[in-house]
């Protein structure tokens, strides 16, 4: 009997080891989504709020015990395009977009080990100081 479970024990502890990456790995950790956000937004400050809305947003904005890093205030868009920001929502939006601001709520989803996910939120402003839309992206981090 001791020989057969002495014969066992490699493929036992490799099995376990999976196991335990598996579920390490499956078990994010969310502490706000994007949706919630989404929703948050539509609520509190809709397409169509001036910037000072839009800034007391973000400047009141709480999510748990998450650190947030918010835009100091709001950026004059570039004549050469956002770079590397929502291409879909920029191409959308075009030339209508004079300013935009922000915030990243860091480690919003995190597995508590190893992998931490923040979200970022852009706001975008027209000429006219009225928010013309925005976007709210997971995005990966150390």
């Amino acid at each position: 009997m001791r020989h057969i479970l002495l014969s066992c024990r490699p493929e036992f502890a490799a099995l376990l080891l999976i196991l335990v990456a598996v579920t390490l790995t499956g078990c994010m950790r969310r502490y706000v989504s994007i949706e919630q956000l989404d929703k948050m937004i539509q609520e509190q400050v809709p397409v169509g709020s001036d910037k000072q809305q839009v800034k007391a947003f973000i400047d009141n904005l709480k999510v748990d015990s998450r650190e947030i890093l918010r835009d100091k205030g709001f950026h004059q868009a570039p004549s050469m395009g956002l770079g590397s920001e929502d291409a879909e929502k920029v191409a959308e939006l075009g030339d209508r977009i004079a300013e935009y601001t922000g915030v990243v709520i860091l480690k919003a989803e995190s597995d508590g080990i190893l992998t931490f996910n923040n979200i970022a939120i852009r706001f975008y402003i027209d000429k006219d100081g009225r928010m013309i839309g925005y976007t709210v992206q997971m995005h990966g981090a150390v």
